[in-house]
């Protein structure tokens, strides 16, 4: 019975951690579509005279007019863009080797956590700094790094655990920011919303209103998980799954199909981790 018993638990963590190796290389998939193929807002930044402007002056001996007006350093930064695309391309690669090339896979994995921070910090400077912005990013750049150290085999179990719920508590809490209506609703928030249950906007803001109050009291639930736990895992994982489909269920249109993947399709990928950590931790919990 001792056996049977251990091994459906090395079952459940082999399992968790496919889900996790999952959610890393759609991520990762995700991010290197969008750098390929689309734009990433580094010039959010690389443009912005206050933080640039001594650093043009310093490093390339340029006033601002010269930089910014020099089509050669706007193609310069869409290469870079261009070049960590197929960075995240090899750290998908990676995630779905660990097992094979554990000593290689590793730190180009933490090493795409640094840069997708970097994005979430480019990301929420552009937001006006609202600290809901910075917290919906949590699972964005904390997933490849999980997958690294649950491979590793020498972090205890309980942090890996408890950093996971950190991880998914501050995206949900991120996201019910928003859905509550402390900061603006974005648009996108709304627009989806009534694309995708065909309702009118009086009835998306009090549905996302909702949703948002349901979102804080999981963020809060998952990070001390004595009661209710089963529901809370189920709000989690069904919502992230639900929000993340709601960009291509919301935007599809027979018409413009080829339009609709290369647009939608990677905002579906880079969401994977919206419902498959959660799913990982409720495996692991039960383990």
């Amino acid at each position: 019975m001792g056996y049977l018993s251990f091994q459906l638990s090395n079952l459940k963590h082999f399992n968790s951690f496919r889900l996790l190796q999952t959610a890393t290389t759609g991520l990762l998939l995700g991010r290197a579509w969008q750098h390929l193929f689309w734009d990433a807002p580094y010039r959010e930044f690389l443009w912005d005279e206050y933080w640039m402007k001594n650093v043009v002056s310093m490093v390339l001996g340029l006033s601002w007019s010269e930089y910014v007006g020099n089509p050669l350093y706007d193609e310069r930064i869409q290469l870079f863009s261009q070049g960590i695309g197929w960075f995240y391309l090899l750290a998908a690669g990676a995630a779905l080797g660990i097992q094979w090339l554990p000593s290689l896979a590793r730190p180009i994995l933490t090493t795409s956590s640094g840069t997708l921070l970097i994005l979430a910090l480019i990301v929420w400077k552009e937001q006006g700094w609202q600290i809901g912005q910075l917290l919906e990013q949590s699972l964005q750049w904390t997933t490849p790094l999980l997958l690294a150290v649950s491979s590793k085999g020498a972090i205890p179990e309980q942090w890996i655990r408890y950093g996971t719920r950190v991880a998914i508590s501050s995206t949900f809490i991120g996201h019910g920011l928003y859905a509550l209506g402390y900061y603006p609703i974005p648009g996108n928030f709304l627009e989806m919303t009534m694309r995708s249950l065909s309702i009118g906007e009086d009835p998306a803001r009090q549905f996302l209103f909702l949703i948002g109050i349901l979102d804080v009291l999981a963020a809060l639930g998952v990070l001390w998980p004595r009661y209710f736990k089963t529901a809370i895992f189920i709000y989690l994982i069904a919502w992230g799954l639900l929000t993340s489909l709601a960009r291509v269920w919301g935007y599809f249109s027979f018409d413009f199909i080829e339009n609709w993947l290369q647009m939608w399709v990677y905002e579906l990928l880079i969401r994977f981790p919206h419902f498959l950590v959660p799913c990982f931790l409720w495996l692991r919990e039960r383990k």
